[in-house]
């Protein structure tokens, strides 16, 4: 998926100003260096229509109570600390919901007793909050069918553990699941991150 740097904005933002009218006829001109520059920036704009409103979805694991949590706010647990270790991003979630295009919230819910944070695009699994469960609000906004571009993400459960987990990377717990782990579906659709995405 596109990524665009505050350079790319910035040489688009400079190609616009490179247009000019040209004083002596009544139409508009492009200088030819920078015409190439401003099309291409243009189609990657277009061609990338949600772009600003994506994040990388960031996993922890805290291994002394054996909990998974995941989040697009970095400064929850930073690179790590109160027994969270950051393992790296898990995967790529949209920030804004649009349902003309399938994209819908991931709701996320924590259980006290048991610490478990739980994701579901199912609102009416947990509603407002049940069986421990209280709704803390969207974690992030997920892909509810398949597009280009986009992996199935995973999800798991430990019961003896009451750990929910979730990967874009099958070959982690595969699809019957291990170390306690048992599969339980595709939660929804997301992108793949690159290591050094958050």
């Amino acid at each position: 998926m596109l990524y665009l740097s505050n350079d790319d904005i910035f040489l688009f933002l400079d190609s616009l100003l490179n247009f000019y009218i040209d004083k002596k006829s009544d139409y508009c001109f492009y200088k030819y260096s920078n015409m190439k520059k401003l099309l291409t920036l243009t189609f990657l704009i277009l061609s990338s229509y949600y772009c600003f409103s994506q994040k990388t979805l960031l996993r922890y694991y805290n291994g002394k109570q054996r909990k998974h949590f995941y989040t697009t706010d970095f400064s929850e647990y930073g690179n790590g600390k109160n027994g969270w270790v950051l393992e790296g991003p898990s995967c790529v979630v949209y920030t804004a919901e649009n349902r003309g295009r399938s994209i819908a919230p991931l709701f996320r819910y924590f259980n006290r007793r048991t610490g478990d944070h739980y994701y579901t695009l199912n609102f009416n699994e947990y509603g407002q909050g049940s069986n421990g469960y209280v709704l803390e609000g969207p974690a992030c906004y997920l892909n509810m069918r398949q597009v280009p571009g986009t992996v199935p993400f995973f999800k798991y459960y430990n019961p003896y553990t009451n750990d929910h987990f979730y990967t874009i990377d099958k070959s982690e717990l595969g699809r019957g699941g291990r170390d306690g782990y048992q599969f339980l579906g595709v939660e929804g659709f997301v992108y793949p991150a690159q290591a050094n995405n958050y």
